[in-house]
């Protein structure tokens, strides 16, 4: 909300979230002069002349009053004072009344009897007429009559380099009007002026408050912009949320690579089904999949799931497919995007990862398989077609220079060793 200051030099606010960080920076109440009636509102401006522009709690409008009207908040009590309190008949107090989703409002009022931990108020009316209530002593307080509330006003520039700056992190600013004492600190829409209300001596205190919050004011906007940035990021994502369908699921936190895949292979796979929105996952393994419809959800977490599946060898064979120093089964793992394992005392091949990274490690295992399984029966018929020939009188030795000096004898390598 804008608006003209006192001298009509530009324009004043309070900090959107100063009210939040301070519920008492600023505030003030009013009295209703006919019913004794006090309200809060946040004091915006002052003028010399002893007025007051103000706002009242729950209102966008905004309006000057005398400072006859005016008084600073009644001090806070304890539980233990507002238990304690025990006015006497005759004795005026100040009665809270708060209507569902109103905020609270004081009325002066006029102690008539009290009965058993209930006292009976009256308070004026037109004319000669009263109205009468019966309260609780937890809505009663003190009647507190005039607290004035004297302020004076200095405006203080704001750097031009730190314009932007002060803008993204006024709502600091309720942190250094409390330092200094101030009653309110207040930036112009632009972020050109800062507007301090105050006793003098809160007003020359703040001087070197705010000389130190300048030099602090650019690593403050640059943690407040990251801030906003994150809370984008949230609301963003909510609003996803709350216009899709989710599923959520977990994997093993030792398995969120598998299911990412090389440069997130298996992730974009799966955000390119369609009515897909985004798929989240997390530290814990959680895995978030929103989508126009529950089939589409339910396809791409199908596609996501980490499954395991075995592959039977022969004894001889998983030298082979460990390979020297482990080898082979590390190209294996990485052409598959999956977790390979086996155990030495079982001829069983594990394979683990999402769906489709499984088919493939098992097409590839097969393949290998098949290729060694053929060399085998090549080399063998070709020994007994040498032995043939010794047989006859022609020695041969098909494996000497000929590029067949691999063994792949029952021996091999186990264990990628």
């Amino acid at each position: 909300m804008d608006f003209q200051h006192a001298n009509g030099g530009g324009q004043v606010r309070v900090a959107p979230a100063a009210a939040a960080a301070d519920a008492v920076c600023g505030m003030v109440e009013i009295v209703e002069p006919h019913d004794r009636a006090f309200f809060k509102a946040a004091v915006l401006d002052v003028k010399p002349g002893g007025s007051y522009l103000v706002r009242y709690l729950g209102e966008d409008e905004v309006l000057w009053v005398p400072a006859t009207r005016v008084r600073g908040l009644p001090p806070t009590r304890t539980q233990e004072e507002i238990m304690s309190f025990d006015p006497r008949e005759g004795e005026k107090v100040e009665v809270s009344f708060s209507e569902e989703g109103e905020f609270e409002s004081w009325w002066e009022g006029e102690v008539r009897k009290k009965r058993g931990g209930f006292f009976f108020v009256s308070f004026p009316d037109d004319g000669d007429n009263e109205t009468n209530e019966v309260v609780e002593l937890e809505r009663l307080r003190p009647a507190y009559g005039s607290l004035p509330a004297t302020f004076e006003k200095r405006i203080f520039p704001v750097p031009p380099k730190l314009e932007h700056d002060m803008l993204l992190t006024q709502d600091s600013l309720p942190k250094v009007a409390k330092l200094a004492e101030l009653f309110a600190l207040n930036l112009s829409p632009d972020g050109k002026q800062l507007v301090a209300l105050g006793s003098p001596r809160s007003l020359d205190t703040v001087v070197a408050l705010i000389n130190m919050h300048y030099l602090r004011l650019p690593q403050l906007a640059k943690v407040a912009a990251m801030a906003n940035t994150l809370q984008n990021q949230v609301a963003d994502y909510n609003e996803t949320l709350s216009k899709g369908v989710s599923v959520v699921f977990k994997v093993d936190t030792d398995k969120i690579g598998m299911l990412i895949g090389a440069k997130g292979a298996n992730i974009k796979k799966a955000q390119a089904v369609k009515g897909v929105h985004r798929i989240d996952t997390r530290g814990d393994g959680t895995v978030v999949v929103v989508a126009d419809r529950k089939e589409q959800a339910e396809e791409a977490r199908e596609m996501l799931e980490i499954v395991s599946d075995t592959v039977t060898v022969e004894e001889s064979e998983i030298g082979f497919i460990i390979g020297k120093r482990g080898q082979q089964i590390r190209e294996l793992e990485q052409m598959s995007s999956c977790r390979i394992t086996m155990d030495n005392d079982s001829p069983v091949v594990t394979v683990s990862g999402v769906r489709g990274c499984v088919a493939k490690a098992k097409a590839l295992l097969a393949y290998t398989l098949e290729t060694l399984r053929e060399q085998r029966q090549k080399e063998k018929m070709i020994s007994d077609l040498s032995g043939e020939l010794r047989s006859l009188g022609l020695p041969y030795d098909p494996f000497q220079g000929n590029g067949y000096g691999m063994n792949f004898g029952g021996g091999g390598y186990r264990g990628g060793a």
